[in-house]
């Protein structure tokens, strides 16, 4: 049955609620960084749809700002040049390159033959930030912990494996969005024309039969999901928000039939295992 009335002890934190502040050409087995990160070390790596599913670690500064300008809207050569601030003598030979990975693609102006407009045909699945001694810490006292806990290990695993990418200074917030985008996929693969209520309804039944939490609606208006972790951190581990937003932005727009995102989330509790976020409908 769908619950939207047990808010735990929520007036016991509504007042702690806070905002978020807002590798290699060749495909990359893993990836590790245990130093602090400087301007020049910043990477990205893309998942592009070629050679089932290759990816391509982005450092160059500039392969990093074209793929960022790519990432709001496709853009001709001209804006291309405009936006990065490098004339487009230098960025052909660049664009040519990023096309050959797959990173970007293009496609003839339908009114101008001899125009280029080159779009992003990959996605973000990670990318480097500084080191954190923090994550390292609750990574040890996890593992020791996790020997006598009776949640099962895949969930253990996974908790592990973000602590360990995030305090090694690497940022996998897309991929656990990707990850919770493909198991709402399987999830309701078949399932149309669902109440919203029904939507959240089954979540909450797949969210507590694998303990990856309690899942709540706060409010209907605007939708407002509040899902309490049952382990506590030192941090706030956005990764694992990311797979829930994934997760309901998905199931929400493939059984509604309505494209729903994320319009606001936030951590929050003194664990910081209460995430809170808010869906909206995109028209």
């Amino acid at each position: 049955m769908l619950d939207y009335t047990s808010y735990w002890s929520f007036s016991d934190h509504l007042d702690d609620f806070s905002p978020i502040s807002n590798v290699n050409k060749h495909e990359i087995i893993s990836v590790s960084v245990a130093r602090t990160k400087r301007e020049d070390d910043c990477f990205e790596i893309y998942r592009t749809d070629a050679c089932g599913g290759k990816l391509i670690q982005v450092s160059d500064p500039l392969h990093l700002s074209i793929v960022h300008a790519l990432s709001e809207q496709p853009l001709s050569t001209t804006e291309i040049a405009e936006t990065v601030g490098k004339p487009q003598s230098t960025l052909s030979v660049h664009l040519d390159e990023m096309v050959r990975q797959s990173l970007i693609g293009f496609e003839f102006d339908r009114f101008d033959s001899r125009r280029k407009i080159y779009s992003l045909t990959s996605r973000l699945v990670a990318k480097s930030q500084e080191s954190n001694e923090i994550g390292r810490t609750e990574l040890r006292r996890f593992m020791d912990e996790a020997t006598t806990s009776k949640d099962p290990f895949y969930k253990t695993l996974m908790i592990a494996m973000i602590l360990s990418s995030e305090s090694g200074g690497l940022d996998i917030s897309n991929w656990m969005r990707s990850l919770g985008e493909g198991f709402a996929e399987s999830l309701f693969r078949g399932s149309t024309s669902l109440k919203v209520e029904d939507v959240i309804s089954e979540l909450q039944e797949f969210y507590e039969k694998n303990s990856l939490g309690e899942v709540c609606i706060y409010t209907f208006l605007p939708l407002t999901i509040i899902i309490r972790n049952g382990d506590e951190f030192m941090y706030k581990m956005e990764s694992m928000a990311a797979f829930s937003h994934g997760m309901f932005t998905t199931a929400l727009t493939k059984v509604t039939g309505t494209s729903y995102r994320i319009a606001k989330s936030e951590i929050f509790g003194t664990g910081n295992n209460y995430y809170k976020f808010i869906l909206e409908s995109v028209k």
